[in-house]
């Protein structure tokens, strides 16, 4: 892909959802380059465009709404140095045999993402989605899949070598372990392995429609870094 493409295909999402799924390069737009974004997905018949832009840049949310992208959500990342420390967790790694559990799990649990929020994406499948994220993440996808005792609950855990930085991908816990502070365990146990692991810093995205899921992080030593917008584009072909 030259350098100067204002936007890429994304594989994975393109293969899921059989249809082309791109992301916009950056996280700036304005009317010039929206143009240029729209010729380029024409070029690849695109059918939907993901776009990203800082919170703190309403010129380009302005500039992404008038060319015709919709919000979709708010994306927060929060952040925190890992300092030395000793935590007993319960925690174990995920088996093949946990996948059926995994999946059911993963289906009705992802329910705050921007997939579900924009209504060109099935909720059916939304829910596959994330069932087939978690089996491959189980498979290799994730550097680690930490389970509770009666897989109940999960979290994957991703490395970033050159950054040393660890991060959570998937997070959920079943609706009949919910109100008993696994979600808590479940971050815990990663930071752990992330400490185990020698990462110097660990970081996690969820939503800004997640409050608890915010609320969680944060009790367990997590600060917010950043907050995104995400927008998507959809063109009929």
């Amino acid at each position: 892909m030259p350098p100067s493409d204002p936007a890429r295909l994304l594989p994975w999402d393109t293969e899921f959802w059989g249809l082309a799924i791109g992301r916009v390069e950056g996280e700036t737009l304005d009317a010039e380059r929206a143009h240029a974004v729209d010729e380029w997905a024409d070029e690849n018949a695109a059918a939907c465009l993901y776009f990203l832009a800082a919170s703190g840049d309403p010129p380009s949310a302005f500039a992404a709404t008038e060319a015709g992208y919709r919000l979709v959500d708010l994306r927060v990342e929060l952040g925190q140095e890992l300092v030395a420390r000793s935590d007993e967790s319960s925690l174990r790694d995920a088996t093949a045999e946990d996948l059926p559990s995994l999946r059911a799990i993963a289906r009705a649990s992802h329910r705050d993402t921007r997939f579900y929020a924009d209504p060109n994406f099935p909720d059916e499948r939304c829910d596959d989605f994330y069932g087939v994220w978690i089996e491959r993440s189980v498979e290799g996808w994730a550097d680690a899949v930490l389970v509770s005792k009666d897989a109940d609950a999960y979290v994957t855990c991703h490395v970033d070598a050159e950054r040393s930085r660890g991060s959570i991908g998937l997070i959920a816990v079943h609706e009949r372990a919910r109100g008993r502070g696994v979600g808590r365990e479940l971050v815990r146990g990663a930071l752990g392995w992330m400490r185990d692991n020698d990462l110097r810093d660990a970081g996690v995205v969820t939503q800004g429609r997640n409050v608890a899921a915010q609320r969680t992080f944060q009790s367990c030593g997590y600060r917010t870094e950043s907050v995104g917008l995400w927008f998507h584009k959809w063109y009929a072909r």
